[in-house]
């Protein structure tokens, strides 16, 4: 049996629909795709992750460096951080961050770098990241 015209117009727009959702379901995986770091804070700075965003993050994995690490949060529209706590070296994170709300970690140590190797997850698709003297 031979297509016709019609039969090759409705598969052709029955694949456009399926591209169209391929590619819908590719920008919202890719959204939310997680981070994989290995982060280094130079002594007396926090490194500063998210604030503003619309969805919730999370924030896990291990101290691997000399000195702790004090974990922050910052929410949207708050001049005060609210401690979560402390890495010790060899410790381990997983703290989850509310849309808007920013992630600080600081660097304890005035003389020494901070390494972290980190896996941040959730909504990834607008986090900034910066760093700051410590305050």
């Amino acid at each position: 049996m031979q297509p016709t015209l019609n039969s090759a117009i409705r598969l052709r727009s029955i694949s456009l629909g399926v591209a169209a959702v391929i590619g819908t379901a590719t920008l919202a995986i890719s959204a939310h795709a997680a981070i994989n770091s290995n982060l280094q804070i130079d002594a007396g700075t926090t490194f500063e992750l998210g604030g503003g965003q619309e969805g919730a993050f999370a924030v896990s994995g291990k101290n691997t460096g000399p000195v702790a690490v004090e974990v922050l949060g910052r929410k949207e529209g708050s001049a005060a951080a609210i401690a979560r706590g402390t890495i010790a070296p060899g410790g381990s994170v997983d703290a989850k961050f509310a849309p808007g709300e920013m992630a600080l970690l600081r660097n304890t140590s005035t003389t020494e770098m901070a390494r972290l190797q980190l896996k941040i997850t959730g909504d990834t698709s607008s986090l900034g990241m910066t760093y700051s003297d410590n305050r």
